[in-house]
């Protein structure tokens, strides 16, 4: 019941937002552009003294990968390709996570049920659509993991390539490097320890070499870090959210089992698992960081908890009270929550094809009547209706001088400015710090509100009125006073 339910939560909330107009969550924007950019351009890490000024944060395979899409097929929404790539990479997880539960459970269900946690996570529903690279990053090392148990000289030379070429969609995916060479070392395996390092490293450094040779910006962008505290509060609310999966609790019910049969290859899938949630911590200090840094470490848990289900389910043959009294606490801690997130996301028209329909009229009326403008957006998607966006992610100002931008803002250059109606901030982080906002306090005054957003205008000119009348038509509420002020 509460895998169905999960499931159906998953499916009701996602599926129809596969459509949107708009991000399916924050950061698709700024990731869509330059992989356009890249798809137009061949060119995938732009000149940074050109606007938008902020540096490309993935590995090179990240744009690759999402650029095929569209070099088939012309899309209408320019989303849809890529979140195919991103479905289809969501679900192949769980599905090598499936076959790793098979290699190691003899019994049959076992893959069976690490197939229906795998799309039970909910820290994980809100990411499905999203263009990262963190799940075609993780399909490669949970299969260098998999080709690992097959234990053949050319499964380990594979499982290196994959653990390799993971690193090229974000450098900080080497858990499946480091468990398997630790792994290989303490067995003594020699030879394939030699295989595995030698071909992980041809697939990691020396492919980053080479993009370096035709990319000369890459290394430099996606190491770009100027954010000097750390947020340890921010950082053990993630890992908490992370160890109150059922996934995680399933998993601890399993390692007696695990350790019981002493299988070596259940030794490589723990040292996995540690070793990507190690490295998801550290990370995670960054005030950027988010829940999605632990997603690695959930799908290489999914083995383990398949065997938690059927040692439960074994524990309930013999003690039928016992099973029943926590099959009903697990329904009512895990199962109900859900059930109620969907009924009141039904109820309020959150979720379903008619919201996404209503959205993206929304967005279509918005994007008409602010069309030829010369826009500046703290808001990724409404950056883009600029053919030359000035910036696309107001949050990441802190990788670069923002002084360009603020000069051009106060020169009033942009036609129209937007920013979110309402203060915006991450892990402590303004989306729109203090300089920015003088900067457009100095230069722009509110005037209505739209889907959330609020469009400013020049003060040292005339209203443009023909893009007064388009906001009054689609709806924009217009500011009085100084109610605008609080942004």
């Amino acid at each position: 019941m509460f895998c169905v339910v999960s499931i159906e939560l998953l499916i009701g909330m996602q599926a129809p937002r596969f459509f949107l107009l708009d991000d399916a969550g924050y950061g698709d924007s700024y990731v869509l552009y330059d992989v356009l950019h890249f798809q137009s351009s061949g060119v995938i890490y732009r000149d940074l003294s050109r606007p938008p000024y902020l540096p490309s944060t993935y590995s090179p395979l990240v744009y690759i990968l999402y650029s095929l899409p569209g070099r088939i097929v012309h899309w209408g929404n320019p989303f849809l390709g890529p979140r195919l790539v991103a479905v289809a990479a969501f679900l192949l997880c769980i599905v090598m996570a499936a076959s790793i539960a098979g290699a190691l459970i003899p019994e049959r269900s076992g893959r069976f049920w690490a197939l229906l946690l795998g799309g039970s996570i909910a820290c994980m529903y809100d990411w499905v659509l999203q263009i990262r690279g963190d799940f075609p990053g993780i399909f490669l090392n949970l299969a260098a993991i998999r080709l690992l148990l097959v234990g053949s000289p050319w499964a380990v030379v594979l499982a290196g390539v994959c653990a390799g070429l993971a690193t090229q969609f974000k450098y900080t995916f080497v858990a499946a490097l480091a468990a398997g060479c630790l792994w290989l070392l303490v067995r003594r395996r020699w030879k394939d320890l030699a295989r595995f390092a030698a071909s992980g490293f041809l697939a990691s450094a020396g492919l980053y070499l080479l993009f370096s040779l035709r990319e000369p910006r890459m290394i430099s962008q996606i190491t770009a870090l100027r954010i000097a505290f750390v947020d340890l509060t921010g950082c053990l609310q993630m890992i908490y959210t992370a160890l109150c999966e059922p996934v995680v609790i399933l998993a601890i019910l399993a390692i007696p089992l695990a350790s019981s049969r002493i299988s070596p290859r259940w030794v490589l899938l723990f040292l996995f698992a540690l070793t990507s949630f190690a490295i998801a911590g550290l990370l995670d200090l960054h005030p950027g960081g988010n829940i999605n840094y632990f997603y690695e470490a959930l799908f290489a848990t999914l083995p383990a908890a398949a065997l938690g289900v059927l040692r439960l389910m074994a524990w309930a043959r013999r003690r039928t009270v016992a099973g029943l009294f926590v099959a009903a606490l697990f329904l009512l801690q895990f199962a109900r929550p859900r059930v109620d997130d969907l009924l009141s996301s039904i109820s309020a028209g959150e979720i379903g094809f008619r919201a996404v329909d209503s959205r993206n009229a929304e967005f279509r009326r918005l994007q008409y009547a602010l069309r030829g403008q010369h826009i500046f957006s703290t808001v990724s998607r409404l950056a883009l209706l600029d053919p030359a966006p000035a910036l696309l992610d107001a949050f990441s100002l802190w990788k670069v001088d923002p002084q360009p931008i603020f000069d051009r803002i106060r020169k009033s250059e942009f036609d129209v400015v937007i920013t979110t109606s309402s203060p915006t901030t991450w892990r402590g982080v303004e989306h729109v710090g203090p300089d920015l906002r003088n900067a457009i306090v100095s230069a722009y005054a509110p005037q209505c509100v739209a889907r959330g957003a609020l469009l400013q205008l020049p003060r040292n000119r005339p209203p443009d009125n023909a893009l007064l009348q388009e906001l009054n038509r689609i709806g924009c509420a217009p500011i009085a006073g100084t109610a605008g002020l609080n942004w």
